[in-house]
């Protein structure tokens, strides 16, 4: 491995970093329902934070965000 390798892997390198948002936070819950008034398509609804019960945007964020 080289010298720029092991440095990386020290640091905690990353090049592609995880936005830390609701929706892709472990604590990030919501319901998938099937909606058939328009043809069938399924629809994400219900959006919540496990930890406090309130809903949430996806794009939002908070100190709390745990990865999955």
């Amino acid at each position: 491995m080289s010298k720029q390798s092991e440095a990386k892997i020290n640091q905690g390198y990353n090049d592609k970093p995880i936005p830390r948002t609701c929706g892709n936070c472990a604590r990030y819950e919501s319901e998938f329902v099937v909606d058939n008034y328009f043809g069938e398509y399924t629809q994400e609804k219900n959006k919540r934070c496990s930890i406090g019960g309130f809903a949430v945007k996806k794009t939002a964020t908070c100190l709390k965000w745990e990865a999955h």
